[in-house]
């Protein structure tokens, strides 16, 4: 199999030089900062000291990983991390992104930029800081044995089959992710508006990502977003170069099919059974373990996905579940 590298975006947002530059510019951009729920939100940036764990998750069940690239600006470097190891490489924005970009606070703009990463391998996958390896998984997880994806999604049911009104009635995120669906409609003629990527880890090939990126329809776009500090909504996501890269028959779309673990447990007993092979090989999301601790013993891959309904007995508590999934220190700590 062919050298995988994973690739991480990563910010501390209690540092206060970032914190600084950041009031800055939302208060030199005021009015024209997009008013949706969540684009400038403290949990968006917070750190809440996953990212140690979600390395141990690599170091414990996927040693096969040849680099770890880190992604981050503003000189930050997470305090414990063993910056020596041969492994490991700190990417500065300032590396990989055009400097009338920066300063960026702008995840999507970010990651539009990955490709230029020095010696990323033609095989990566993107991890984000709470996403975490939950079981021993082996690279044909991620890719078949000749190199193409296996992106994983959730089926989503749009209300309606027209376009413009799912995107005047969708969340900056849905938003971002049918703009991207659009586009490959208008490239190919093909309708991926209910699908969606399922908080998971995803595969990318380098060489399709370039080419989608230097499209003549879709490079000035992405050339104009990634010059947006904060994320709009009126942007494409990395889940278009998904698509294209299933579109070009160089990967496939697998359905994720969760743990359930509700209220209704006949009804999740059934389903649960039902699909029980594939709750097995997919990720699960949750803003807090609390209640949850069935559902995460079941899974590939979990994602514990920030929210600002968070208490600090909640965050707290997500620690001490990975402190006690994780507990030993991997060979990327000091």
């Amino acid at each position: 199999m062919q050298k995988i590298d994973i690739v991480y975006l990563w910010v501390d947002g209690s540092d206060k030089k970032w914190l600084a530059e950041k009031n800055k510019w939302l208060k030199k951009l005021g009015h024209a900062i997009p008013e949706h729920r969540g684009v400038t939100s403290d949990e968006r940036y917070r750190d809440n000291g996953e990212l140690k764990y979600s390395f141990r998750s690599v170091a414990e069940n996927a040693p096969w990983v040849n680099h770890i690239y880190i992604i981050t600006g503003f000189g930050q470097i997470p305090k414990w991390l063993n910056t020596k190891h041969p492994k490991i490489t700190i990417v500065p924005h300032e590396q990989i992104m055009p400097a009338d970009a920066l300063p960026t606070f702008n995840s999507t703009a970010i990651e539009m930029c990955i490709p230029n990463i020095p010696n990323l391998s033609e095989h990566f996958v993107i991890m984000n800081d709470d996403i975490f390896i939950n079981k021993k998984l082996s690279p044909s997880f991620f890719f078949t044995k000749h190199g193409n994806t296996k992106t994983r999604h959730v089926t989503k049911h749009p209300k309606s089959k027209h376009i413009g009104f799912c995107l005047d009635h969708a969340s900056s995120y849905q938003s971002i992710l049918l703009l991207s669906a659009k586009m490959i409609e208008i490239l190919y003629g093909r309708k991926f508006y209910k699908y969606a990527p399922s908080h998971s880890i995803d595969p990318y090939i380098k060489s399709m990502w370039v080419q989608c990126r230097n499209n003549p329809k879709i490079k000035p776009i992405i050339d104009n977003q990634i010059k947006n500090k904060f994320r709009t909504k009126a942007e494409l996501h990395r889940w278009m170069f998904d698509l294209y890269t299933v579109t070009n028959g160089c990967g496939k779309l697998y359905r994720s099919r969760p743990h359930k673990s509700s209220r209704h447990k006949i009804l999740d007993f059934i389903y649960n059974t039902l699909h029980w092979y594939k709750t097995g090989k997919s990720s699960y999301v949750c803003p807090c373990v609390l209640g949850h601790e069935k559902s995460l013993k079941k899974c590939a891959i979990f994602c514990i996905n920030d929210s600002d309904e968070n208490t600090p007995e909640m965050l707290r508590a997500n620690i001490n579940y990975l402190e006690t999934r994780f507990p030993n220190k991997s060979e990327f700590e000091k």
